[in-house]
C-alpha cells in the first residue's frame, strides 16, 4: 500500500512535465545549469512512470550533475530524492536509503514545497517499509506540521499513509481513526478527484477489517460519485490507474456485498442495500448466470420501487430488461420495453421542469440584476450630465448590436430548419432501406419454402415408390423432423430481429420527439426574453411549427403501426397545443373539425402537420381581431383518390387587392413550397372569411 502511495506522489509533482526535448541538444544549449538538470529530472521521472529505470537512471545521472554545478539546493534535493523514488519502487531499500540520506543536507535548505513535503513523506515509507514504525511515526508527523503550514490539503496523503501503517500492524481503531481525518479533508474538495482515491482505500479497509456494516455509507457515495463523473464525462487516467490497483478486492467479495445489502435492509437504508444488490447483479451476469442474475434483478426492482424514486426504477428494470435478453426471454423482455419507455419519458419530463426551473430562475435573477444597474445608471446620469452623451452612442450601439442579433437568429431559424429537413430525409431513406432489406428477406424465406415444397414432393415419390421399405420411411420422417426443427429456430430468430427493429424504431421516434421537444421549450424560454413584438411572435411561431413535428413522432412510438399517423387524432392534439399557445378558449372562437379516420404515411403526414399548422395559426392570430365569437372549420376527406383539406374561419378575410401568388410572407411561402411537394392543387380566397383549400394528390397512407 505504502509503494502505491509513493507512486502516487510520483504521478503528482509529473504533470505537466515536457518529455519530447532531445537530450542532446539540451546538453548543447546554452540555458543555465540549473533549467537543463530541472528538465532532465522531469524527463527522468516520465521514465519511472513508463518502468524504463534504465532511461530513468540516465537521466537522473546527467540532472544530478548538473543540478551540483549550479549549487541550487532545491534541484540538487529533488535529484536525490528521485533516486530514492526509483530503487524504492525497486523495493532495493538500502540504495534508496542512501540516496536520501545524500538529499539530507539539501532537504534541510530546500524551501520549495513539493520538494520537502516529498522528502518527508518518502523518508516516512522507506522506514516504514524497513519496519522501522517509530521513525515513520515522525517524520510522518515532520510532514503534517510542514503541509499545515503550506498546503493544509496536502495531510490527507500523511493520513492515509499513517492509517494504512496501523491497518499493517492490525490496529483497526487507530487505522480506521486516521482514514477519517483524511475523508474529513478530501470530501470538502470542489470535484473530489482525491476524494475518490481514498474512498477506494477507506473501502479496502472495511473489507479486510471485516466491517461491512461501516462501508455501507461509503459505497453508495462512491457509486454516486462515479454517477457524477460519467455524466460530467470526468476523465483522470493517473487517478484511474491508481484506483483500479485497489477496487477488484472490492466488487469481487460476494460474502462482503451481501452483509453490506443485508445490513441496508435491516436498517431501512435501501438506497445502500440497492446499490450493494447492483453489485451482486453485476457478478453473476459477468459469470453467465443469469438465473442467479434475475433473481437479484428481481430484488433491485423491489427495493427501487419502496424507494418512490422514478430514477431507481428505470435503472432497475432496465438491467432486468437486459438480463432477459441475455438469458433469451425475448417475449418478456418485450413486455417490459413498454414499460421502460414510460418511465424514461417521466425522468425526462421531471428533468426538463427542474432544468426550466433553474433557467427560469436564473433569468429573473439576471433580470432583477439589470433592473437594479438601469437604476444605478439613471442615478448616475442624473450627477453628471456629460456622460449623458456617451450613454447615448452606447444605447445607438446597443440597438444596433440587437437588430445584428434578431437577424443571426433569423439566420439560425432558417439554418435549423433546413437541418430537419435534412434529417428527416436521411430517416426516410434509412426507412426506405429497411424495407428493401425487409423484401430480401422476403424474397429468400419465399425461396426456401418452394425448395423446402419440393423436397417434401421428392420425398412423397419417394414413399409411394419404396412403400414395403419400412427403414426408409422412418429416416424420411427423421429428416422431416430436422427440416422443421430448423425452421422452427430460423422463424425464432426472424421473430427477435423483428422485435428488435420494431424497438429500435420507438426509440428514434422517441428520441428525435425529445430532440424537438427540447428546441421547442428553448424556443419558449427564449421569446421571454424578447422585447420586440415582431421577433417574439417569429420565435413563437417556430415553437408552434416545431411542436407540430414533435407531436407526429410523439404518434408514431407510442402506437403499435410505426409507419403512420392516426390523422384525426394528431390534428386533435395540435389543435389543442395551438389554443393553448394562443390562449383560445371555446367562448372565443368555435372550433370545427372533420376529419376522415385515416392513417398516413410520415412523408405526407409532416408537410401537412406543417401546412395546418400554419394555417391556424394565421387564423388564431389575424382573423378575429374584430370580432367576439369565431368560428373555424377544419376538413380533412379522402375523395377520389386524392385528400382534400379545407381550413376557413368567419373572420375578416384576406385583405382585399392582396396577390396571394407574389406575397413574400414566410407563412405563404412555405404553404406553396409543401403544396408542391404534395403535389397539390391550391386555392386561396374570401367567402365570408377566409378560404384555403388544397386538393393533394400525391399521398401515402399507412
Amino acid at each position: 500500500m505504502l509503494k502505491r502511495i509513493t507512486i502516487f506522489f510520483l504521478l503528482l509533482t509529473a504533470i505537466g512535465t515536457a518529455s519530447g526535448q532531445d537530450i542532446e541538444r539540451l546538453l548543447k544549449s546554452n540555458i543555465p545549469d540549473m533549467y537543463k538538470a530541472d528538465s532532465l529530472d522531469l524527463l527522468g521521472r516520465k521514465y519511472m512512470m513508463k518502468l524504463k529505470y534504465d532511461s530513468a537512471k540516465y537521466c537522473l545521472d546527467l540532472a544530478t550533475q548538473l543540478a551540483l554545478k549550479s549549487e541550487n539546493s532545491n534541484i540538487i534535493a529533488r535529484c536525490y530524492i528521485d533516486y530514492a523514488n526509483m530503487y524504492f519502487l525497486l523495493t532495493r531499500f538500502k540504495e534508496a536509503e542512501k540516496y536520501m540520506r545524500l538529499a539530507g543536507p539539501y532537504l534541510e535548505r530546500a524551501d520549495i514545497f513539493e520538494v520537502k513535503t516529498t522528502g518527508l513523506m518518502i523518508w516516512a515509507n522507506l522506514f516504514n517499509s524497513l519496519g522501522k514504525k517509530d521513525s515513520a511515526l515522525f517524520y510522518y508527523r515532520q510532514a503534517e506540521n510542514y503541509n499545515a503550514d503550506k498546503l493544509p490539503y496536502r495531510n490527507w496523503l500523511v493520513y492515509t499513509a499513517i492509517g494504512e501503517m496501523y491497518n499493517q500492524a492490525d490496529d483497526f481503531e487507530t487505522a480506521e481513526k486516521y482514514f477519517l481525518k483524511a475523508y474529513s479533508i478530501t470530501v470538502k474538495q470542489a470535484g473530489k478527484p482525491d476524494h475518490m482515491y481514498l474512498l477506494t482505500i477507506f473501502l479496502n479497509f472495511y473489507l479486510s477489517a471485516n466491517l461491512p456494516d461501516n462501508a455501507g455509507p461509503l459505497i453508495q457515495e462512491y457509486n454516486e460519485l462515479q454517477e457524477e463523473r460519467k455524466r460530467k464525462n470526468i476523465t483522470d487516467p493517473l487517478r484511474d490507474i491508481m484506483m483500479g490497483m485497489t477496487n477488484s478486492k472490492l466488487t469481487n467479495n460476494l460474502l462482503f456485498m451481501k452483509a453490506v445489502r443485508e445490513k441496508g435492509v435491516n436498517t431501512g437504508l435501501i438506497q445502500q442495500a440497492l446499490i450493494a444488490n447492483g453489485y451482486l447483479m453485476n457478478y453473476h451476469e459477468k459469470k453467465k448466470e443469469y438465473g442467479e442474475a434475475l433473481r437479484y434483478a428481481d430484488d433491485g426492482v423491489e427495493m427501487a420501487l419502496k424507494t418512490g424514486s422514478i430514477q431507481n426504477i428505470y435503472i432497475s428494470k432496465k438491467a432486468r430488461y437486459n438480463l432477459l435478453q441475455k438469458a433469451g426471454r425475448y417475449e418478456e423482455a418485450a413486455r417490459l420495453a413498454d414499460n421502460l419507455f414510460d418511465l424514461k419519458d417521466s425522468m425526462l419530463t421531471l428533468q426538463k421542469r427542474e432544468q426550466l426551473y433553474e433557467l427560469e430562475t436564473k433569468f429573473e435573477s439576471e433580470k432583477q440584476q439589470q433592473e437594479i444597474e438601469l437604476l444605478t445608471s439613471r442615478n448616475t446620469l442624473r450627477e453628471k450630465e456629460i456622460a449623458l452623451l456617451m450613454a447615448d452612442k452606447r444605447m445607438a450601439a446597443l440597438l444596433l448590436l440587437q437588430e445584428t442579433s434578431q437577424k443571426g437568429a433569423l439566420t439560425r431559424e432558417n439554418l435549423l430548419m433546413d437541418s430537419i429537413v435534412k434529417k428527416e430525409q436521411a430517416y426516410s431513406q434509412a426507412v426506405n432501406q429497411e424495407k428493401e432489406k425487409q423484401s430480401a428477406l422476403n424474397e429468400a424465406l419465399g425461396r426456401e419454402n418452394k425448395l423446402k415444397e419440393t423436397q417434401l414432393m421428392k420425398e412423397r415419390n419417394t414413399k409411394w415408390i419404396l412403400a414395403g421399405g419400412v427403414t426408409l420411411l422412418l429416416l424420411s420422417g427423421i429428416t422431416i423432423l430436422i427440416l422443421y426443427s430448423r425452421q422452427r429456430k430460423k422463424s425464432g430468430i426472424i421473430e427477435k430481429q423483428s422485435a428488435d427493429l420494431e424497438v429500435l424504431m420507438k426509440e428514434i421516434h422517441h428520441r428525435v420527439k425529445n430532440n424537438l421537444q427540447i428546441v421547442s421549450s428553448l424556443l419558449d424560454l427564449q421569446s421571454h426574453s424578447i422585447t420586440d413584438v415582431q421577433a417574439h411572435e417569429a420565435v413563437k411561431e417556430g415553437k408552434n411549427r416545431v411542436q407540430s413535428m414533435a407531436l407526429i413522432h410523439q404518434n408514431l412510438y407510442r402506437e403499435g403501426n410505426i409507419k403512420g399517423i392516426k390523422v384525426k387524432e394528431y390534428v386533435s392534439n395540435l389543435l389543442q397545443t395551438l389554443c393553448d399557445s394562443y390562449n383560445i378558449t371555446n367562448d372565443k372562437v368555435k372550433i370545427n373539425a372533420n376529419i376522415d379516420d385515416l392513417s398516413l404515411d410520415v412523408d405526407t403526414m409532416i408537410p401537412l402537420g406543417l401546412v395546418l399548422n400554419e394555417l391556424v395559426s394565421n387564423a388564431f392570430k389575424y382573423a378575429f381581431k374584430e370580432r367576439q365569437n369565431g368560428e373555424l372549420t377544419i376538413v380533412l376527406n379522402e375523395e377520389h383518390s386524392e385528400l382534400h383539406l379545407s381550413v376557413s374561419d368567419n373572420g375578416k378575410g384576406f385583405p382585399i387587392g392582396m396577390d396571394i401568388s407574389n406575397n413574400k410572407s414566410f407563412g405563404l411561402k412555405m404553404i406553396r413550397a409543401f403544396a408542391q411537394k404534395l403535389k397539390a392543387k391550391l386555392d386561396i380566397y374570401n367567402r365570408d372569411g377566409a378560404v384555403v383549400e388544397m386538393r393533394i394528390t400525391k399521398f401515402k397512407t399507412a
